[in-house]
C-alpha cells in the first residue's frame, strides 16, 4: 500500500495498522508529522510502548533486529522507529531492512510496529532493499509541497486553528514561505497566537506579522530556469546572492543541464525521440529528465550553444578573470542567463 501525506489521516481511520510502515520523501516536516500521525494511531490500538533507533550506514544494524524480537516487559504491544538521515544505509543495513520486511510478511513483527523513517532519493528505487520494503510496507510518500500548493496546504493549516484567510493573504503568506516548510508552520504558530479562533486573516495581517523566510537551493533555480519561469528564477537567484552564496557553488550545475540539453536537442534535430535523446545524452532522474527536456524543446542548438559560451564566461568572471564582452558582476552575468534559457 502506498499513500500520500495528504491521505494518511484518512487512511489510518479506515484501515487497520499495517506492522511495518515506510516513511520517505523530501519533505522533512511531513515526515515528523507522518510518524506522529501513525504513532498517534498505534497508542490508540494499544502499542504503548515506544523505542526509537537512530541508524546509519555504520551502525550495528543487528540492534534492529533485536528490538523487534524483544519481549516487552511492560507493555503487550510496542512502536520501534529507525531513522535515518541518508538514503544509504549500507550492505548490512540493506540486509536488514529486508530481513524486517520479510518479518512482516510472514507474521514476524507480532505485537510489533515498525516505523522506518529513510530521506527519498530517485537512485535508490532500483535497490533491492527499496523494492522489498515498499512491496510489502504501508509507504507514506512527503514530497515537497509546491509554489502551486501552498496556498490551498495553509488554508487547511489555518481550518485546523480555528481560523480562514483571504485569497492575497494565502498568496502573500505562499510568497513569504516558500520552501521552507519548517519556517511557514513557525508562523502559523505565530499567528495563531496572535490572533483568536474564528479571525479571518487578511493580506495586512500577514504583511504586519511574517517576515520572507522563503528559503531556496540550486535545484530550485534549476527547477524555474529550465522549466521556463524567468520571475522566478530571478527571485530565487537573489535569494541565493542574499544568502552569501558563491556562484562557482552552482554555475556548474546549470552549465551541466544546459550542455546536455544541447546533447538532446542535436539528437532530436538528428530525428532521435526525446526519450532516446535523454538516454543518449545520460539524463536520469524524472526531475532532470523534465527540466532537460524542456529546456531542448524551448531552444535551438544555436541558442543553447551560446547559453554555453556564456556560462564559459560566468565561469572565467567567477574566478576572478575580465572577460571584455561581459560585465565585471558575475550576478548580473548569471541574471541574463536565466532569463535566457528561461524564455522561449
Amino acid at each position: 500500500m502506498q499513500v500520500q501525506f495528504r491521505d494518511l489521516s484518512a487512511q489510518l481511520q479506515k484501515k487497520s495498522l499495517a506492522p511495518l510502515w515506510f516513511i520517505t520523501g523530501s519533505e522533512q516536516l511531513l515526515m515528523v508529522e507522518a510518524a506522529d500521525a501513525i504513532r498517534s494511531a498505534a497508542r490508540a490500538a494499544g502499542y504503548t510502548e515506544r523505542e526509537v533507533l537512530n541508524a546509519s550506514a555504520l551502525w550495528n544494524w543487528s540492534l534492529l533486529i533485536e528490538s523487534c524480537q524483544a519481549m516487552s516487559l511492560f507493555a503487550e504491544k510496542r512502536i520501534v522507529e529507525l531513522r535515518l538521515a541518508s538514503p544509504k544505509p549500507g550492505k548490512q543495513g540493506s540486509e536488514v531492512l529486508q530481513t524486517v520486511s520479510e518479518m512482516a510478511r510472514t507474521g514476524g513483527l507480532e505485537n510489533t510496529i515498525l516505523i522506518v523513517s529513510i530521506p527519498f532519493d530517485w537512485s535508490i528505487e532500483k535497490l533491492a532493499w527499496y523494492k522489498k520494503l515498499t512491496s510489502i510496507a504501508a509507504t507514506v510518500r512527503c514530497e515537497p509541497v509546491t509554489a502551486k500548493e501552498l496556498p490551498g496546504w495553509f488554508q487547511s493549516r489555518f481550518k485546523l486553528q480555528g481560523q480562514t484567510a483571504e485569497p492575497m493573504a494565502l498568496k502573500l503568506l505562499s510568497e513569504r514561505c516558500e520552501g521552507n516548510l519548517l519556517a511557514a508552520k513557525q508562523e502559523l504558530l505565530k499567528l495563531s497566537y496572535a490572533y483568536p479562533a474564528g479571525t479571518e486573516i487578511t493580506e495586512q495581517m500577514i504583511r504586519d506579522s511574517v517576515s520572507d523566510v522563503s528559503r531556496f537551493d540550486a535545484e530550485a533555480l534549476l527547477q524555474a530556469a529550465l522549466l521556463g519561469d524567468a520571475a522566478k528564477g530571478l527571485k530565487v537567484l537573489e535569494k541565493l546572492r542574499d544568502e552569501g552564496q558563491n556562484v562557482l557553488a552552482f554555475s556548474w550545475m546549470i552549465t551541466d543541464e544546459i550542455r546536455k540539453a544541447s546533447q538532446v536537442r542535436s539528437l532530436m534535430d538528428a530525428g532521435r525521440t526525446p526519450q532516446d535523446a535523454l538516454r543518449a545524452a545520460a539524463v536520469w532522474g524524472p526531475a532532470a529528465s523534465a527540466r532537460i527536456r524542456a529546456l531542448a524543446r524551448r531552444h535551438s542548438a544555436v541558442k543553447l550553444a551560446s547559453a554555453l559560451m556564456l556560462c564559459a564566461d560566468i565561469d572565467k568572471i567567477a574566478k576572478g578573470l575580465t572577460v571584455k564582452t561581459r560585465s565585471g558582476d558575475v550576478w548580473n552575468e548569471m541574471a541574463s542567463l536565466v532569463a535566457f534559457v528561461a524564455r522561449g
